[in-house]
């Protein structure tokens, strides 16, 4: 809201909303503690797709996506292709 200042203590909320109000997550950068990998969690538990970008191993910025990837939260996108043909898979 207008003239409403951020306060961690709604982040989380803020994050749940994201997810509920999206038919899917794309997740393109995220550190290993991110408010991304929080909305990415509550999308899969909402049963919306969740998808990630995978970086390069040494980027910090990257581990986030990595991890999703890795416990199968997200499916990997490589290409602008690959993301349109997720999204278009959504009804």
């Amino acid at each position: 809201m207008p003239g409403v200042h951020a306060v961690p203590a709604r982040f989380l909320t803020r994050n749940r909303l994201i997810a509920s109000l999206s038919k899917a997550t794309l997740v393109v950068e995220a550190a290993f503690r991110s408010g991304s990998l929080r909305t990415a969690r509550d999308a899969s538990e909402l049963l919306r797709p969740v998808m990630a970008i995978p970086g390069p191993i040494t980027s910090p910025t990257s581990e986030g996506c990595h991890r999703l990837i890795g416990e199968r939260v997200a499916e990997i996108v490589t290409s602008v292709a690959d993301a349109m043909e997720f999204v278009s898979a959504i009804r």
